[in-house]
């Protein structure tokens, strides 16, 4: 039945980060328009990938998601939704989706490209960048659905697939290479999109017929935690770069954003390295201080990668092969973190300002409910 809804959302400042507010208001679900369906947002995964969808909000179109106006937006986040009102005749109220959705309580999207596992938003409001960022997955018809595992789903299937997809792009780069590369070097090592790249890139070794070695560079706060998660060859606090040395070709994956950091290993590989690829950013203070110095750099779109491999494998062929990799990557991960459990808009703003500020228990796997 129709009513007024109480809808609460945070907002965050466009041109200063770390500037939020909470911002309630109401709905009137009789308002909803043809083929529109009102979302409850049920929870969603945070970690430093939502960092980089706040920082580089207007570099990358991450803001057009969810407007909320000129000067405020509202930062993308990963999660369950249920279906709490629907004017679309193939979208039931009460079921369960899984997709990219606001930091808020609700959502109205406008479905369209149905099919019985999967719908699209296909608002002319949303400014996407991507329509792997419009899809909703309808858990009912998900085979990588499980009840029991949905915290691990909020927080690491998304992440995942940019590793996926990086290490895929890495290693048909590392092939190509005329000269063999020795060294894949990920910074910001602790982030989850950084060790499952890397976990994947260790995997893959043997089979590609390559010999390098994946080495993670982290803060000596988190090197012990980055060290016991078994997906790296070696781990460096960032004050030890020294010990990568000069006379081996190498790859920089980078996750942090740091440019100082960026410009020392350029300088210290000279013509040995092999290339500097931009993921995302993790150290947002870095990122406000940038110095003087050109980075040889290209950045990594994930999408992009997406839509090269389901052209050429398919979508079949492309679950399959994720599938494959997320399983080995879960049973690894398996005991070394657990589920943090955050509600209300007060605990969710504070956990945001956390992830600014780079202090994000790497332990924990959060999830977020209003």
């Amino acid at each position: 039945m129709s009513e007024v809804h109480n809808v609460t959302e945070v907002w965050i400042e466009k041109s200063n980060v770390a500037n939020t507010k909470i911002v309630e208001k109401e709905l009137d679900s009789t308002q909803l328009s043809t083929d529109e369906v009102l979302l409850e947002i049920d929870s969603f995964g945070f970690s430093a990938n939502n960092i980089t969808y706040s920082v580089f909000g207007d570099k990358m179109g991450y803001w057009g998601f969810f407007p909320a106006d000129d000067t405020w937006g509202i930062v993308p986040m990963w999660g369950f939704a249920t279906v709490l009102e629907s004017n679309h005749a193939d979208v039931k109220v009460g079921e369960k989706v899984f997709g990219y959705l606001p930091m808020a309580s609700h959502l109205v999207i406008t479905a369209g490209k149905m099919s019985p596992t999967h719908f699209f938003d296909i608002s002319e409001k949303r400014k996407s960048i991507s329509p792997v960022y419009d899809n909703y997955v309808r858990c009912a018809t998900d085979p990588g659905y499980q009840v029991e595992r949905e915290a691990w789903q909020l927080n690491y299937r998304p992440l995942f697939m940019t590793s996926f997809v990086l290490d895929d792009f890495v290693g048909e780069g590392l092939v190509a290479s005329e000269q063999p590369v020795k060294q894949v070097i990920l910074t910001s090592a602790s982030s989850k999109t950084a060790y499952g790249a890397a976990h994947l890139l260790m995997k893959h070794k043997k089979e590609r017929g390559l010999d390098y070695q994946v080495i993670g560079l982290t803060s000596a706060s988190n090197k012990a935690f980055t060290q016991d998660l078994g997906c790296y060859d070696q781990v460096l606090g960032y004050d030890e770069i020294a010990q990568l040395g000069q006379d081996k070709v190498s790859w920089v994956l980078d996750f942090a954003g740091n440019k100082t950091l960026l410009l020392n290993l350029q300088n210290q590989f000279a013509e040995n390295l092999g290339k500097l690829v931009l993921i995302g950013s993790t150290d947002v203070d870095a990122q406000q201080d940038k110095p003087d110095g050109h980075l040889d750099s290209e950045f990594f779109f994930a999408p992009s990668q997406v839509k090269k491999r389901t052209g050429e494998w398919g979508h079949a062929g492309f679950a399959e092969r994720y599938a494959k990799a997320w399983q080995s990557f879960a049973v690894h991960m398996n005991d070394k973190v657990q589920v943090a459990e955050y509600s209300g808009a007060k605990a969710i703003e504070a956990l945001y300002h956390t992830g600014l500020e780079n202090k994000l228990n790497n332990l924990e796997i959060n999830v977020l409910k209003f």
